[in-house]
């Protein structure tokens, strides 16, 4: 009887930590699974409120490498148009880049240069690998705008009859 009820402790014990084992291994999967579900409900939900909130259009724009930038003035009609005082100013030929350079998903930024006696619009690219760019976007040239200094390159451009030199400038992205 002793040997019989030994066998039934025995066999009580396994069970139970063979119960015990099952609830265990069967929890983890659980929580593995309920982990699984919540990352992915919660990943599609943020990043359909990112495009949302961040893009509002769904369109996705970044920052240019040099070349890439190159690339799409090379492709951008923009410089072939004439330039008109009374239609088409230096304002459209920026507006345009900006607009075509974000329908090719390059991001760009509106340059409003200053001088004593006026001012210009060109664009400038935040390129990944040559960093800040500006850009005379009815020529397509690569400028500077250093403030205190003349705008147009007396090497490229006849000199105006006005004085650019920068007094100051702003980007607008």
């Amino acid at each position: 009887m002793t040997k019989a009820i030994i066998a039934t402790i025995i066999s009580c014990v396994i069970i139970i930590f063979t119960v015990i084992g099952y609830s265990q291994t069967n929890q983890e999967a659980l929580i593995k699974e309920g982990w699984q579900q919540g990352y992915e409900a919660g990943y599609d939900l943020g990043y359909n409120e990112g495009v949302k909130d961040g893009a509002g259009s769904g369109y996705n724009i970044r920052d240019p490498t040099y070349q890439e930038m190159l690339t799409f003035l090379a492709s951008d009609p923009t410089d072939k148009n004439i330039y008109n005082i009374e239609n088409y100013t230096c304002q459209n030929f920026a507006s345009d880049v900006l607009n075509n350079a974000f329908n090719n998903g390059i991001k760009a930024g509106y340059v409003w240069v200053e001088f004593p006696e006026g001012a210009h619009a060109l664009v400038c690219f935040q390129t990944t690998d040559k960093g800040l760019i500006y850009i005379e976007p009815q020529y397509d040239h690569e400028v500077s705008v250093i403030i205190g200094q003349k705008y147009f390159d007396r090497a490229i451009y006849e000199a105006p009859d006005y004085d650019d030199t920068i007094i100051r400038y702003g980007i607008i992205w």
